[in-house]
């Protein structure tokens, strides 16, 4: 059996530009949200008749709830990163597995 064996390289400062770029795309994600839900009012506006409602139901539903979704998990991504930052948790794992290792 072979084994293959590399460095892993555990860098916070690449963790913090990691989190910082999931914050911004979070605000992006957001407004995006923003936009959308303008765009979707003006049009069911427009369109004052049963359709004009079932577009804003489809619009809420399909297309705005996902970006919300999306907006979720990139917040717990960059908490968990915020989490991690500096206290060398990960660091920790790779030695203890080294040490089962051995």
């Amino acid at each position: 059996m072979a084994f293959l064996f590399h460095d892993i390289v555990l860098d916070d400062t690449a963790f913090k530009t990691a989190s910082d770029d999931m914050a911004s795309l979070k605000h992006q994600a957001a407004n995006l949200k923003t936009k959308l839900e303008k765009m979707y009012e003006d049009v069911t506006s427009a369109l004052d008749t049963s359709a004009g409602d079932e577009i804003q139901f489809t619009a809420k539903n399909v297309l705005l709830q996902p970006i919300e979704d999306m907006s979720a998990v990139i917040q717990h991504i960059s908490d968990t990163l915020n989490t991690i930052i500096g206290t060398g948790y990960y660091k920790d794992i790779f030695v203890k597995f080294e040490e089962l290792n051995e």
